[in-house]
């Protein structure tokens, strides 16, 4: 796969996404992903997008605390 920004490679990597909402801020950590080698650009599958969203959706609205940090890999099987 070539980066659609500066067509370089890109290789499967785990990534930590971060996402700032309105109650704090959401980390999710070991993300499969695939990353530029050349200018970091990140792209998630559509797969790994949609559960990003749904743990997104399901710890914005469960959670009292102002920051969560989340295991992707032990979320998502």
């Amino acid at each position: 796969m070539k980066c659609g920004i500066c067509k370089a490679e890109m290789e499967e990597k785990k990534v930590t996404y971060t996402e700032d909402i309105e109650q704090g801020v959401i980390v999710v950590r070991h993300v499969p992903a695939q990353v530029c080698t050349e200018c970091g650009n990140t792209w998630y599958s559509g797969t790994v997008a949609d559960e990003l969203e749904k743990l997104v959706d399901k710890f914005a609205s469960s959670t009292g605390s102002e920051v969560s940090v989340i295991n992707y890999d032990k979320l998502v099987a």
